[in-house]
C-alpha cells in the first residue's frame, strides 16, 4: 500500500501536467459495464473493462469484475493481463490514503468504514498507512458483512480494534476520518453527526443519481477536493447536487494534481472538514498497474 500511494501521487501530478490523457469512461449494458483506456507521453497504456453487480453479494458474486490490458510503450505490444477488481480497490485505497496523508490531521486515530464491499478492505489499509489508526468502526445496511469483514481484517491489522457499527451514524460518531464506498442515492449521514475536523474520503458514488455526503457538509468543508474535474463534473452525484443547490461553487473545487504541486496543506485546514470525492480517473489505472507489471517483471516472471 505504501508504494501505490507513491504510484497514486506519481498518477495525480502526471495528469495535472497533462502527461496521461484518456476520454472519460464508457458505460455500457445499462450502466453495469465500465470501458476506461488511458497512454501515457512514455507510450505505455491501458484498457481497462469492469463490470459491476449490484447485488452481487447476494448472489454470491464480487461486486466488481474485469480485466486490465497493459500495453507496453516501446513495443505497443499487450503485455500483460491484470485483474481489474484487485488493481480497482488497490488504486482506489490509495488515492484516500494519499488524500488522507494531505487532508487529515496528523493525530486521527478513529476510522469510520461505511460499506463493506470489495473496496472496504483497501480504504481500511490506505487510511492505516498514513496515520496512527487505533480503531475501525465497520457499518453496512448488512449486518454480516460488516462482521465478516472485521473478523478477516483483524489479523492484517493487530493492534486495530475493528467493531461493526449498527448505524452510520454510530459508526462517524466522533470519528477522525470517514471512508464511504457504498451506491447509496441519499446521504449517509449528516453534517451534525460528525466532528468539526472530520476529513471524508468519498469513493462510492459514481453516477449523478448516487450521494453519499449531503450538501450541508459540502458547504461547511474548509476545502473540497477531487480527482478530475470533467470526471466529477460528469459523474460525482453529491459534487453535481451541491453546485445545482448552491452548497458550493465550481471554483471551490481543487483537483488533488494541483494541490499535490503548490504548498503543503496547512495545520488550520486540517482542523476543519476536508472531503476528497473521487469518481476514480483512469490516471491512478495506469500509475498503479505499471507498478504491479515493474513488481512482476522484478519477480522474474
Amino acid at each position: 500500500m505504501p508504494d501505490a500511494i507513491q504510484a497514486s501521487r506519481r498518477a495525480f501530478v502526471a495528469a495535472g501536467a497533462g502527461e496521461v490523457t484518456g476520454p472519460l469512461r464508457s458505460a455500457l449494458s445499462r450502466g453495469r459495464v465500465l470501458v476506461m483506456p488511458v497512454e501515457h507521453v512514455s507510450g505505455s497504456a491501458l484498457v481497462k473493462v469492469i463490470s459491476l453487480h449490484e447485488d452481487g453479494w447476494a448472489q454470491g458474486l464480487p461486486s466488481i469484475e474485469g480485466t486490465v490490458l497493459w500495453i507496453d510503450g516501446p513495443t505497443g505490444r499487450v503485455t500483460a493481463q491484470v485483474d481489474a477488481a484487485a488493481l480497482t480497490a488497490l488504486r482506489t485505497g490509495a488515492a484516500s490514503g494519499l488524500a488522507t496523508d494531505l487532508l487529515a490531521h496528523p493525530a486521527s486515530h478513529v476510522l469510520a468504514m461505511l460499506g463493506a464491499g470489495g473496496q472496504a478492505p483497501d480504504q481500511i489499509a490506505g487510511v492505516c498507512a498514513v496515520r496512527p489508526i487505533r480503531e475501525v468502526r465497520v457499518y453496512s445496511r448488512r449486518a454480516q458483512r460488516s462482521q465478516e469483514l472485521c473478523e478477516r481484517l483483524r489479523a492484517r491489522h493487530p493492534g486495530v480494534r475493528l467493531i461493526p457499527a449498527d448505524s452510520s451514524t454510530e459508526a462517524v460518531d466522533g470519528a477522525d476520518v470517514i471512508c464511504t464506498a457504498t451506491r447509496s442515492a441519499a446521504p449517509l449521514f449528516q453534517p451534525a453527526d460528525v466532528k468539526k475536523s472530520v476529513h471524508i474520503n468519498a469513493i462510492g458514488a459514481y453516477r449523478l443519481d448516487m450521494r453519499e455526503v449531503p450538501s450541508g457538509l459540502l458547504a461547511q468543508a474548509g476545502v473540497v477536493v477531487i480527482d478530475q474535474l470533467d470526471a466529477a463534473l460528469a459523474e460525482a452525484g453529491e459534487i453535481v447536487a451541491a453546485l445545482a443547490d448552491g452548497s458550493i461553487r465550481q471554483e471551490d473545487l481543487v483537483e488533488i494534481g494541483r494541490l499535490l504541486s503548490g504548498p503543503p496543506v496547512s495545520g488550520e485546514v486540517q482542523q476543519q472538514v476536508t472531503i476528497f470525492k473521487s469518481v476514480g480517473v483512469a490516471a491512478q489505472d495506469w500509475s498503479v498497474c505499471q507498478l504491479a507489471v515493474e513488481r512482476f517483471r522484478g519477480a522474474g516472471a
